[in-house]
């Protein structure tokens, strides 16, 4: 069940990049060629936050509900924090994503209020950009751990 999980959960991983990179794209060329902020564009940015919501639940499932090495090994959350290969699944990849989540939803709830378009695609850029950033940050060190 795990195997099944963790594959769904990079699943859902490569496809919120190939979205995320769509939106960056689209939002800077909006941006930078003044174009019409159309409602395709945000019906992708909802996309880009679904995404992140089902990874989060799906990381939420695979922490509380399958076995991951913390609970396999029987540790406290004060042992695991001695282990930086732990340490980073437990603490620091959760609060990484979540920050990522909270960047992008924030986001797409002050570009909603923006009447100019060049603004809302520079805001887009800026918001969905950072919140992509922190998840590439996150996975490039789950790479090097």
């Amino acid at each position: 069940m795990y195997d099944v999980v963790i594959a769904f959960h990079y699943i859902l991983s490569t496809a919120f990049l190939i979205i995320a990179m769509i939106v960056i794209i689209w939002a800077f060329s909006g941006w930078v060629n003044s174009k019409v902020f159309k409602p395709a564009f945000s019906k992708l940015t909802y996309y880009f936050n679904l995404f992140l919501y089902l990874q989060l639940f799906t990381g939420v499932f695979l922490y509380f509900f399958l076995k991951h090495e913390m609970s396999a090994t029987g540790m406290s959350l004060e042992q695991a924090v001695d282990q930086s290969n732990i340490r980073f699944w437990v603490i620091e990849h959760v609060s990484l994503m979540i920050f990522a989540l909270l960047i992008s939803q924030i986001g797409r709830f002050f570009i909603k209020q923006i009447s100019s378009d060049r603004r809302k695609f520079r805001a887009a850029t800026f918001y969905y950009g950072m919140s992509c950033l922190v998840v590439i940050v996150s996975a490039v060190m789950a790479i090097f751990r």
